[in-house]
């Protein structure tokens, strides 16, 4: 998608052109196809454009509306529903950008325009009257957003590199942030790998005032759905593929060529489904890369699937004779050179190293086509093929006596089963939760997972923290909670960033029609039956894709392991990796964060043997302590090539 960066100085000072310049050249990249800026007053405001679809080309911003100045980021998915707001003739609306639909929309509801908006957006309006600058980000989508507050002003931008190229920007590290990394834990999702620098998160925004306040707050929340009621089986089904079917349709608007990222499981399998037949009643092709091991997959273990190739062919011979599938091996990407592009890219670590190098290879291989979109099924966990709950107990706690009625006597596929998931497992997970802390060698089991070094973890008093925000480090997964809002909540927002800014580094747009609000709505109110059955998981999409998608991909019990082969693959560079643990006990702040011995011992574990556990200690350990210490290694070379200040 485009980007857009600006500041506010609430402290009446002018903005500096120079500072405006800065931020777009860091993140020039934003902006292939042109874009512009604008100063008025203590406000700057800029657009970087990157043109997906045909309405695009008609994309003027900054904007300036009855309010004040706008600049955002937006493919809308209720654009026909605006355009009728605003009395656009459908003879114009081509040349109608979405945009121009968020400005319209700024200058009629104001501070309330998040809530009007559905689909991947961002935006910076300024109140001229109000003195007043609301920054925001989509409810479920993939923009992403940070911003900056220091004294006198506050800036915000789509890529963390404009904040940081701000003239006096310090960049000291967020021990915090690494820890939570390297234990797989968002302590506070706003936080990133600088001080200071935050992610704004979804269905959030921000309000800077001339008083210097800034206050973030949710405009939407995923809580206190009440659950549809006397509905058919087959009116669900209806609905459901009706909104499915719309999502991936809103998506398919560029005149360029489409592209998926193709898997052998059912969320990236159903968007190829809907989405081909689609582009075929328009004699268009849709092309669909999927990974596949170059190395024996030996990092899968026996429920996992480390080649997905067969699936994933399956899948789109069956969506038609117009989609073109596409194997991508990445044999000549380096694990280590992945992790060094993602840190380019992202400025700062993330807990997935172990895929970022066959991520890198499809972003790449994306770009050199020509193509600005590529669509997944990244959140269709929570949303197409939801597995559901499946408890009783926990339907009966929350009012919902008849759904708890059905679950009870329709979930399971025997009495056995019944009595063991209805009645003993919520009983037991408590317990349950207690041997798994009992079976670790402490107090702290993310010790038997992470490269954190427990002295820091001490120091930032880490447990103590997870207690207080309730997080359980066994991953104990409890029956009685329901985990359908949890996939919306701030913490997951993380890696929808982590998609978006990999794309705009490759000039393409990443879109996932099965984060669509009409769709997240819907599903959050489908009562937890309409999923579990006879135990069987995720029926929804199953009953509806029945016939249209693979038999073996919709029932498939094994998960996909795209990264089974990384093992080989940091044996084939166990030099350059041996070189690259050995840098870091020249970086003091790696010897701090980072247990170095564990990390050489993982790395002679895979050299000794490559099967599941050395390639899941691998991810858990090696990688994610790679990852971290070569982003506090950057951060030491920087410093140190930083001259002192002449007398």
């Amino acid at each position: 998608m485009s980007g857009i960066y600006g500041i506010y100085r609430y402290d009446g000072a002018p903005v500096d052109p120079g500072w405006m310049e800065r931020m777009k050249a860091a993140m020039a990249y934003y902006g292939p196809d042109g874009g512009g800026s604008k100063i008025d007053g203590p406000v700057g405001v800029g657009h970087l454009l990157l043109e997906v679809n045909p309405e695009d080309a008609f994309e003027k911003q900054p904007m300036r509306g009855e309010r004040g100045w706008v600049v955002c980021t937006a493919r809308l998915d209720n654009r026909d529903s605006l355009l009728e707001a605003f009395s656009i003739p459908t003879s114009q609306a081509p040349e109608v950008p979405d945009g121009r639909l968020v400005g319209l929309a700024f200058d009629r509801w104001g501070q309330d325009v998040c809530q009007q908006l559905q689909g991947d957006w961002s935006l910076a309006a300024w109140d001229a009257k109000e003195r007043r600058l609301l920054v925001a980000l989509n409810a479920c989508g993939d923009e992403t957003l940070y911003y900056y507050a220091a004294k006198g002003f506050v800036a915000f931008a789509s890529s963390m590199k404009a904040l940081l190229a701000l003239p006096g920007a310090v960049k000291d590290p967020d021990f915090l942030r690494l820890a939570g990394v390297l234990v797989c834990w968002n302590s506070d999702p706003e936080r990133t790998a600088y001080v200071g620098f935050r992610r704004l998160i979804w269905a959030h925004k921000m309000i800077a005032t001339s008083d210097g306040q800034t206050r973030v707050g949710r405009f939407w929340s995923p809580e206190g759905r009440e659950s549809f009621r006397n509905r058919r089986d087959e009116e669900y089904l209806e609905e459901f593929l009706d909104l499915y079917r719309r999502a991936v349709r809103s998506c398919l608007r560029s005149g360029r060529m489409i592209t998926v990222a193709l898997s052998g499981g059912r969320d990236s399998g159903s968007v190829v489904t809907l989405a081909a037949p689609i582009l075929a009643s328009h004699g268009r092709e849709l092309t669909a890369y999927t990974y596949v091991p170059f190395f024996s997959p030996d990092g899968a273990g026996k429920w996992r699937l480390g080649n997905e190739w067969n699936l994933a062919h399956e899948t789109a011979i069956m969506a038609g004779p117009n989609v073109k599938h596409v194997a991508i091996d990445a044999r000549d990407y380096s694990v280590i050179q992945g992790i060094e592009h993602f840190l380019d890219i992202h400025d700062g670590p993330s807990h997935g190293t172990i895929n970022q190098y066959w991520c890198q290879a499809i972003a790449d291989t994306v770009s050199s086509s020509g193509s600005r979109v590529l669509l997944s099924g990244r959140t269709g966990n929570a949303t197409v093929s939801w597995s559901g709950n499946g408890s009783a107990l926990m339907a009966l706690i929350q009012g919902n006596p008849a759904t708890a009625l059905r679950l009870f006597f329709q979930a399971e596929s025997n009495p056995w089963l019944m009595l063991k998931r209805q009645i003993l497992k919520p009983v037991l997970t408590p317990a349950r939760r207690f041997l798994r802390r009992a079976g670790t060698p402490s107090e702290s089991p993310w010790r038997s997972y992470s490269a954190l070094n427990v002295h820091l973890a001490e120091e930032l008093n880490l447990d103590a923290k997870m207690r207080e925000h309730g997080y359980d480090p066994t991953f104990t997964p409890s029956p009685l909670t329901d985990y359908r809002p949890h996939f919306f909540s701030p913490d997951n927002n993380v890696g929808a960033s982590i998609e978006s800014e990999l794309a705009a580094g490759h000039s393409y747009a990443h879109m996932d029609p099965t984060a669509s609000m009409s769709l997240v709505e819907f599903i959050l109110r489908v009562p937890d039956d309409q999923f579990c059955r006879k135990g069987e998981l995720g029926v929804l999409l199953k009953r509806a894709f029945e016939g249209k998608m693979p038999h073996e991909v919709l029932y498939s019990r094994q998960k996909g392991l795209q990264a089974a082969d990384v093992g080989h693959r940091i044996v084939r560079e166990m030099a350059t990796f041996r070189d690259s643990l050995d840098s870091l006990e020249s970086v003091p702040a790696a010897r701090d964060v980072l247990d170095l011995p564990l990390l050489h011992r993982c790395l002679k574990e895979l050299e000794a043997k490559v099967d599941p556990d050395s390639t899941d200690r691998a991810e858990s350990i090696l990688l994610r302590g790679l990852g971290v210490g070569i982003f506090l290694r950057r951060l030491n070379d920087a410093a140190s090539q930083v001259l002192p200040s002449p007398c």
